[in-house]
């Protein structure tokens, strides 16, 4: 009985100490990019934490083919600016585009990602809330 009480207070221990993980110690992290004013351009958004920065990469579904797309970066959880330019990219013959690329800041950082209307500020078609 006691070998069992003390098995399951390890285990609730255990548990308190991986639940409260700040979510800034994420390795990586997926999240999904939600349509904006009907546009219907969804996808997703993965980020990567690396030594110096992150990797990200943006997976867009819905688009024009043969129109040019930008995808941006922000501290807020919202998509607006102040904003920092991913890249741009091409809807191709099935709808879809991606784009992929290091940056400068850590995923703790990046409060959402979006897909415009490129190639530069457009019209914001898509956001995916990170933080």
């Amino acid at each position: 009985m006691r070998s069992r009480l003390i098995l399951l207070l390890a285990t609730l221990g255990l548990l308190l100490v991986v639940g409260a993980a700040p979510r800034a110690a994420e390795h990586h992290i997926r999240v999904p990019l939600v349509a904006s004013d009907n546009s219907g351009v969804t996808g997703f958004v993965e980020l990567t934490q690396l030594p110096h920065g992150s990797h990200l990469v943006v997976v867009a579904r819905g688009l024009t083919p043969g129109t040019t797309y930008a995808s941006f970066y922000y501290e807020s959880n919202n998509c607006t600016e102040p904003a920092d330019l991913l890249g741009t990219f091409v809807g191709g013959d099935d709808g879809t585009g991606q784009v992929q690329g290091k940056i400068d800041d850590d995923l703790d950082e990046v409060g959402s990602v979006s897909v415009r209307l490129g190639p530069g500020y457009g019209t914001l078609l898509s956001c995916a809330t990170v933080h």
